[in-house]
């Protein structure tokens, strides 16, 4: 693990980010709209949470068409995306912390890779309940809304630590500024 941590406080810098982002983007406004196209209806894996009611409600409103493709979407583009976003969060804590030169728990930088595991989990369960439909599933249907609204806590959570080591990054900076001032 320490190879790991290692390789990304060498290899992260401010252009490689930006290029992830630009790269990043492809996904929500292109891949993903077009592969996992659920109509009016939207994807599951975007909800907050839901029970296994709304969740059979939104398979039974799919068809058969569209959940044959959302199969296909989350075995392909919904399967990279988790893998790229949670890279590219790992990047980004990583260049937080080491140009505020932060002496935080490094390993902290591997938080979202906790996203990505329930994102692929939440992303197993719903190919399971999408290719079994209509049999009804009422355990793991439930348990896909308890993973779902999992991986969006660990968004939040790592949102506050994004937002907390800027801002301490912010206020160690400005106060190694006052007590070098004159």
């Amino acid at each position: 693990m320490e190879n790991i941590t290692t390789w990304f406080f060498r290899v992260t810098n401010i252009r490689l980010i930006i290029g992830m982002c630009v790269v990043y983007l492809i996904f929500p406004l292109f891949l993903l709209p077009n592969i996992i196209n659920t109509g009016s209806v939207g994807p599951l894996d975007l909800l907050l949470w839901y029970n296994q009611d709304t969740l059979y409600q939104m398979l039974t409103s799919y068809g058969e068409t569209i959940r044959a493709r959302y199969i296909i979407g989350l075995f392909t583009v919904d399967f990279a995306y988790p893998i790229f976003y949670g890279t590219l969060l790992t990047m980004i804590l990583t260049l937080i912390i080491k140009n505020f030169s932060i002496s935080f728990l490094k390993k902290i930088i591997f938080m979202p890779y906790v996203v990505v595991l329930f994102d692929l989990i939440e992303n197993s369960m719903l190919i399971f309940l999408l290719s079994t439909y209509p049999t009804r599933h009422s355990v793991i249907a439930n348990m896909a809304g308890f993973v779902t609204a999992t991986k969006w806590s660990g968004f939040a959570i790592i949102t506050m630590i994004l937002i907390y080591l800027v801002v301490y990054g912010i206020r160690s900076r400005q106060s190694k500024t006052t007590n070098n001032a004159p």
